[in-house]
């Protein structure tokens, strides 16, 4: 006997899990957050973009700041979770570097590939002080994982910083945000590889103007 097997019915249709929502929010905010910025965004905007309905939206945020806020922390987690894993695999700070500004790090992180959202974030921090205090803890977490770069840097050199490592971490996230404004406003102005190549510059630089650790042997200006 042959058994007729059932064909599903091509109507039905799967509801999007709560996660699954969430990320299609993110996605389609993102793509108009970047297009319209944050300001001129609507909630109808991005649930067109998402395909979903505004119950859609209303049952995961209550308006658009939270789900900036939301965005903003999903998006500074993931972040700090690739520095951990780079700095885990990277046995010299060339390595950390070269592994920081790989074309799959620029493409995927921190906030896709696309940077101008990372500036409309700040941008909505700073029209919104009540949205501030997100931002500004996801920037003390950056700073505070390149602070501890640093600070082993400092120790396999056998060195002592000649600035507070907090302070390092600040100038080179500077650095790394002046050249993306300037690549911004002036494509192609930044070639792959200039961080990377300054801040080690600045390493041998540092190096050799510290006097190495006392009852320790090594030649600090060995990089």
């Amino acid at each position: 006997m042959l058994l007729r097997m059932s064909r599903p019915n091509p109507r039905t249709r799967t509801r999007p899990t709560r996660e699954e929502t969430r990320d299609r929010l993110f996605t389609a905010a993102a793509a108009v957050f970047v297009r319209s910025g944050i300001a001129g965004a609507s909630i109808e905007d991005i649930c067109l973009e998402a395909g979903l309905t505004r119950g859609a939206f209303y049952s995961n945020f209550t308006n658009k700041d939270e789900l900036v806020l939301a965005m903003v922390t999903e998006h500074g987690e993931r972040t700090l979770a690739e520095l951990e894993r780079i700095m885990a695999l990277a046995e010299t700070p060339q390595q950390y570097l070269e592994l920081m500004e790989s074309p799959e790090r620029r493409r995927d992180g921190p906030f896709g590939p696309d940077s101008v959202l990372y500036l409309e974030f700040l941008l909505h921090a700073l029209r919104t002080p009540a949205n501030r205090p997100a931002i500004a803890a996801m920037q003390r977490r950056w700073r505070e994982h390149v602070a501890t770069v640093v600070r082993r840097d400092a120790e396999r050199l056998g060195i002592e910083p000649p600035m507070p490592a907090e302070e390092a971490a600040a100038l080179i996230l500077a650095l790394d945000n002046g050249y993306l404004l300037g690549e911004l406003v002036e494509p192609g102005s930044y070639e792959p590889g200039t961080l990377s190549r300054n801040l080690l510059t600045l390493q041998r630089l540092w190096a050799a103007s510290t006097p190495v650790a006392a009852g320790d042997g090594r030649d600090p200006r060995t990089v």
